[in-house]
């Protein structure tokens, strides 16, 4: 793993079976970062795809490849090509289409300002979501605005750039599936970086996505207590309480004046029961990331194409 960085801009590209957009992503990304006037490299993470993405990926002129043998997740993709970056600023970018390349510029011309992070707005998702997806980002957003006290405006947009310093510092407690993103723009608020929005247009996917939505959701939530609790755990156990009474205090309450006294009884042990689990397996977390951290290991080796 490299340990100094210099000053450019490493964009990662993590793919998993895209064989039929891998090329013209990076060949996109050479076309506008090579306008910047600054010192620049594409990585390309193959995480261990089943279909021609390796193949493809090897006719992509001056990348940088890294190969996964299996696939471990959207986020330690990332986290092996941020591992291996070279450059001071690390991009991000999905190979499916959906983001505007062309506007990497805009989000450099913020980075220069002095931000640590400057992060894609993708306002007009919702009128590309599918219905279900509308449904879960909704209630994403809502759990975001009750435990995070700045306003996020898109916590996972996959396009963004930020400091490899910054988010080296975080990298053990950073998600290694699709929440690597929410986790980072989270982490990233509680040490009190300066993240900076801007608005971009974003674009139906080609081809299949990969995301699981209930899988996925509950990574996300998971995530979300994370940094939370490591960085302001009055708030999360607040809100925990009152999700208490609300869910188990007071229908217990309305058994109890319906005499239905062991319903009752039984919703306040099993209901008590199970938020101090809750408590016990978040702060248990805490201690496993910490731990993490101790002993994070090197990320696999550059291979250059």
């Amino acid at each position: 793993m490299s340990t100094t960085a210099n000053y450019g801009i490493s964009y990662i590209v993590p793919v998993y079976n895209e064989e039929f957009s891998i090329v013209d992503t990076v060949h996109r990304l050479h076309s506008v970062l090579g306008t910047l006037g600054i010192p620049y490299e594409v990585i390309i993470v193959n995480d261990g795809s089943q279909d021609k993405t390796k193949e493809r990926a090897k006719q992509c002129q001056d990348a940088v490849l890294i190969n996964h043998p299996i696939n471990i997740g959207y986020g330690n993709s990332l986290k092996s090509g941020i591992q291996n970056a070279q450059y001071d600023w690390i991009g991000i970018v999905d190979a499916d289409g959906s983001y505007p390349i062309e506007d990497i510029p805009k989000l450099v011309d913020e980075m220069k300002n002095g931000f640590d992070m400057v992060v894609g707005v993708r306002n007009n998702a919702g009128q590309i979501d599918r219905p279900v997806k509308k449904v879960f980002r909704w209630i994403y957003r809502t759990i975001l605005r009750l435990v995070v006290k700045d306003s996020i405006e898109d916590a996972n947009s996959g396009l963004r750039i930020f400091k490899r310093t910054m988010v080296l510092e975080l990298l053990p407690f950073l998600c290694g599936t699709f929440s690597f993103t929410t986790s980072l723009t989270i982490l990233a608020l509680g040490k009190h970086c300066f993240l900076k929005y801007i608005p971009i247009q974003y674009h139906p996917r080609k081809g299949d996505s990969k995301v699981r939505h209930i899988r996925d959701s509950m990574r996300t939530l998971q995530y979300i207590m994370q940094g939370v609790t490591f960085f302001n755990p009055i708030k999360f156990f607040a809100l925990l309480s009152f999700c208490m009474v609300v869910i188990v205090c007071i229908p217990a309450m309305v058994f109890a004046v319906f005499r239905m006294h062991t319903l009752s009884l039984y919703y306040m042990i099993f209901g008590t029961t199970g938020t101090i689990l809750i408590a016990m397996g978040v702060l248990g977390d805490i201690i496993r990331i910490s731990f993490t951290q101790m002993t994070h290991n090197n990320a696999p080796k550059r291979d250059l194409l």
